[in-house]
């Protein structure tokens, strides 16, 4: 799903028309298209149907511009509403607060392509700062009853660490399935870092600097 995420950079229009340089190969064929943004926040992403692989993608974009770099670099928590044992779970205040502005519409369109798709694969992914929005976008989309956690499907690339340990628990114990992709060199999901309480979830498949990828248990 890494041309997905790839797509997310890509502007509205050629998103609408599926033109853009990653548009190609497994997305090809791509269409019905919503495009999610925030001015506010500069996040931006979509939702889009791919009807020969039976799937409906939401995609967002990674840091692009300074006000994404101001809301990374806001490191204070928001606790994410979940019950005993993980009611200390919190998420990163900076992505959260991307996620809240890009939520709604998110889901009026994540509810329209369920009713006319839904038998449909429902994926979410990102790269960066887009793997955290689209963690925890899935997350308040199944917390708030949209969708089934055993019907989440999240590919991340590269992704920031979205809360703390507690909450890194929470989505580790959810049925959901889950691959938050890393590689040789990129510091960027070491952040922010741990002695601050932030964690990373289980789900990580390493890149080594000889390009072999290695599922990680831990």
């Amino acid at each position: 799903f890494l041309s997905y995420a790839g797509a997310a950079y890509c502007s509205a229009n050629s998103l609408y028309y599926w033109t853009c340089n990653n548009c190609q190969g497994y997305s090809r064929g791509t269409s019905n298209v919503v495009y999610l943004s925030s001015t506010l926040t500069d996040s931006s992403g979509y939702l889009a149907v791919n009807n020969y692989n039976r799937q409906i993608i939401i995609a967002f974009k990674g840091t692009s511009s300074i006000f994404n770099w101001l809301y990374n670099a806001v490191i204070i928590t928001n606790n994410a509403g979940v019950g005993d044992p993980y009611s200390s779970a919190a998420v990163h205040g900076g992505f959260n607060t991307m996620a809240n502005y890009l939520y709604q519409q998110t889901q009026i369109a994540l509810i329209n392509a369920m009713r006319q798709f839904p038998n449909y694969q429902v994926v979410f992914t990102g790269h960066s700062l887009g793997g955290a929005i689209a963690e925890i976008l899935a997350f308040k989309l199944a917390q708030n009853g949209v969708i089934r956690y055993e019907n989440i499907n999240i590919y991340t690339y590269g992704q920031p660490k979205a809360g703390n340990s507690a909450f890194a628990s929470y989505v580790n114990s959810q049925p959901w399935t889950y691959m938050r992709v890393t590689s040789f060199g990129d510091p960027v999901p070491t952040l922010p870092p741990s002695i601050l309480g932030f964690a990373q979830n289980e789900y990580n498949t390493f890149i080594n600097p000889n390009g072999q990828t290695i599922p990680c248990t831990s």
